[in-house]
């Protein structure tokens, strides 16, 4: 909201505060100030008179004209096609700074002194955006009556600073005038121009009629205004809708912008002789209607859309805006104002499938109370007061009543505030009250829509009283605070894995279409995904499902900028609907590719492979205290069918590791990439026990090496799983360290190396022990993975 203090001061006084005063009082009590500017930033202009103009002897497109300044009658070379002799104008004199810092000084053009400048509006430091089209080009022609030798700046009333308020929803009030009005009154506890109202609405002597066949639209006043001409409005109105970035059109628009501005409720003016009807019918629209709009676009309309008619077309998009058949133009002699009250939640509907938001569907979409309407309809009627009205609806004034005490407001703020201080602040807020002893009964205001409950109530009260007068207190704590296991656990997840060599990402939750399923396991693929109504891109327009597409998405953008070794991960959220909810995941996902770790010197290099990830997600997982088996799978399309397999824990899969697929590098252009994904969701199902400290043993340990050949589809993690099963509490260790296939062995066999350590705590192991326990574990082995000690 772009706040014109000039414009404030009419209805309350300000102009004993700098602005920038002003704006340090609504941060602190009302809403953020984002910015404060002056509408011009230029010195040295003051009203001119042309006394003559005459061609320029060397130039064509030039004038010399003879202006009277005030004190002095000067020379100035102009070379706007509009100039004249007998035009007052903003000249900027020898000396004067226009916007850009641009000075004006005494020079010569094409051999003719010139003494000054004749100035347009927009070299006054106004946007051409919002400049008058009649003003557009050439000088600025100002009134007749425009005082010669006068500040020009404060004459076309641009001495304004304006201060621009960074709302939230619920400040609707603050989205007019006469809200900042009241508002700031309030915080500074001065009186308010009162505010000028019609007390009731009667019925004109009008032929037109209003009928409502929706209950979305709760109240609807026309009022009809006959034989009014259509001109530009005056200086002032202009000045300050060019001020508050609004561009002037002709008499009749600027004055339904400005009591938009004014009231906070948004009035349309209809041409009445383009009207087809002398009816207006505010109903829903049907599918497949469509109505052309006063930018010229058409816009298709959607069951439930509300919308104004007068036989069988349509005449407005209620609350959002006009159609241009009925749209007010230089030949409009009749005309029907409307002020009405439509639904909120279908305004913002409307304006959002449209994609078209405007000041009246912003204030709309928050609501308004209907005795707006009375305050629009007085202002109308000072501008054509041979208004009629017609309307229909329920105008009456209803307004819920707040209960509160003294003690639950000293309780909430932790103040010691007497009653007859919270009633000064109700006085102040134009809130009417009673109180019976140390209780409160308040009428909600008809501006503060979200003052509903006392607690709405006592922030208002803490508002104006000043934040800065209540004393901070610690709340009273009965235990101590902390992480939560979960908490706990996800903050470990992010240092094991950067322990494990990992860079954590944060990458965008959104995906496209065209990846949405990629890289989903488990039944997830076929569930319903969670998609934006409106996105910003097709790109980003659904919740992902799976973390690792954006991961891949990260790899292939290093890859494109010649960074080719990346190991990644993230701990992120994947959506999708689970019946009638959406349900949330906590996953944990990583990628790598590349090299891990290269010697320039012995010209030897590791690249990431299978056992790279599996390393990397095995150190996370039982650095957390939980043992994960792994099962190799090719159920999986988008993962390499050799070189994958589902991550277990109690015999439950919780996620997948593995290879992508060929075709996959393909199409994200990445190379050999491995990745996994845990789901946590159900990692925090298992509970981990504490960690547990165990002394370092004083006697040696004993380690020997098997040799074993199984079957080639023998998974090794079933000969270790065997071993630790036999082992007894003796086995500290089991590690892989060579598989060897081909010469020597049958095709269908391998030989798997494996390095196992024994030690006791409490004494030093004889041979004995160890071929006792190597015995039972050769047995175990041979009868349960059928595997022998290769020859």
């Amino acid at each position: 909201m772009l706040v014109s203090l000039k414009w404030l001061n009419q209805y309350v006084k300000i102009d004993d505060l700098t602005p920038q005063e002003f704006a340090d009082l609504i941060t602190l009590h009302s809403a953020e100030v984002e910015s404060v500017t002056k509408v011009s930033n230029t010195t040295g202009v003051v009203v001119g008179y042309i006394e003559s103009r005459i061609q320029h002897p060397d130039a064509d497109k030039l004038s010399v004209c003879q202006v009277n300044i005030g004190d002095e009658v000067v020379q100035i070379v102009c070379g706007a096609k509009n100039v004249d002799a007998g035009q007052k104008v903003p000249v900027a004199i020898n000396g004067a700074v226009l916007p850009g810092n641009f000075k004006i000084k005494k020079t010569k053009l094409r051999g003719q002194e010139s003494n000054g400048m004749i100035c347009s509006i927009s070299e006054l430091g106004i946007a051409s955006n919002v400049v008058p089209e009649i003003l557009s080009e050439g000088i600025w022609v100002l009134p007749s009556d425009a005082p010669i030798g006068k500040n020009a700046i404060e004459y076309v009333n641009f001495d304004d600073t304006i201060v621009e308020l960074g709302l939230t929803p619920n400040r609707m009030d603050l989205l007019s005038m006469y809200g900042i009005a009241n508002d700031v009154a309030a915080i500074l506890n001065r009186p308010m121009k009162p505010i000028s109202k019609s007390e009731s609405l009667e019925k004109g002597n009008t032929d037109f009629t209003i009928r409502l066949e929706t209950s979305k639209c709760s109240a609807y006043l026309g009022k009809h205004a006959q034989n009014i001409k259509v001109n530009p409005s005056d200086l002032n109105t202009q000045a300050l809708l060019m001020a508050t970035g609004n561009k002037p059109i002709n008499n009749v628009v600027d004055l339904t912008n400005q009591i938009l501005f004014t009231t906070g409720l948004p009035v349309h003016a209809f041409d009445a002789d383009k009207l087809p009807t002398k009816e207006i019918v505010v109903r829903e629209a049907k599918d497949g209607e469509s109505v052309v709009t006063l930018d010229g676009q058409t816009r298709k309309l959607a069951e439930g859309d509300i919308l104004i008619t007068s036989g069988n077309e349509i005449i407005a998009i209620a609350g959002v805006m006009g159609s241009l058949s009925s749209s007010v133009d230089s030949d409009t002699k009749n005309i029907l104002f409307e002020a009405a009250i439509f639904d909120r939640k279908q305004i913002r509907k409307t304006a959002t499938r449209l994609n078209l938001r405007t000041n009246a569907s912003a204030r709309f979409e928050k609501g308004i109370h209907v005795e707006r309407i009375y305050e629009a309809s007085y202002l109308i009627e000072q501008a054509y007061p041979d208004t009629q009205n017609t309307f229909a609806g329920n105008f009456e004034d209803n307004r819920v009543e707040i209960k509160t005490t003294v003690e639950e407001i000293n309780t909430r703020l932790g103040t010691n505030l007497f009653i007859t201080e919270i009633e000064e602040i109700f006085k102040r807020l134009g809130l009417s009250f009673t109180s019976n002893g140390n209780n409160l009964n308040v009428v909600a205001s008809t501006r503060m829509n979200d003052v509903i409950a006392s607690h709405d109530l006592i922030e208002e009260i803490a508002r104006i009283y000043g934040f800065n007068n209540i004393r901070s207190t610690l709340p009273a704590m009965n235990s101590v605070g902390g992480y939560t296991q979960r908490q706990n656990t996800l903050r470990q997840i992010n240092i094991y894995a950067q322990n494990a060599g990992l860079q954590n990402v944060l990458t965008y939750s959104l995906v496209s279409e065209k990846k949405l399923n990629d890289f989903v396991i488990g039944d997830f693929n076929n569930v319903p995904q969670v998609s934006l109504a409106m996105p910003l891109s097709l790109e980003h327009a659904h919740m992902r499902k799976s973390l690792i597409p954006s991961l891949i998405d990260v790899l292939a953008y290093n890859k494109a900028r010649q960074i080719k070794d990346v190991n990644i991960y993230e701990v992120g959220k994947s959506q999708f609907i689970n019946g009638e909810h959406t349900q949330e995941l906590t996953i944990l996902a990583a990628a790598l590719t590349g090299v891990v770790s290269t010697s320039k010197w012995q010209g030897k290099s590791e690249v990431v492979d299978f056992y790279t990830a599996k390393g990397a997600l095995v150190s996370i997982l039982n650095n957390l205290g939980y043992q994960p088996s792994f099962v190799a799978t090719s159920d999986y399309s988008d993962f390499h069918p050799g070189q994958t397999a589902n991550v277990l824990i109690d015999n439950k899969v919780v996620g997948i590791i593995g290879k992508i697929h060929p075709l996959m590098m393909k199409k994200y252009d990445v190379n050999d990439t491995f990745v996994f994904e845990i789901n946590l969701s159900d990692l925090f199902e298992f509970a981990t026990n504490a960690i547990n400290y165990t002394p370092v043993s004083k006697f040696p340990a004993v380690s020997f090496d098997l040799a074993l050949v199984v079957d080639k589809l023998t998974p090794v993690a079933s000969l270790t799983d065997t071993i630790y099963e036999y082992g007894t509490n003796l086995l500290q260790n089991v590690e892989v360290f060579d598989v060897y296939t081909g010469i020597g062995l049958l095709d269908d066999k391998k030989s798997v190396a494996l390095n196992v350590t024994f030690q006791d705590a409490d004494k030093t192991l004889t041979d004995e022990d160890v071929t006792s326990i190597r015995t039972k574990i050769l047995a175990a082995l041979e009868k349960k993975n059928n595997a022998v000690l290769r020859a």
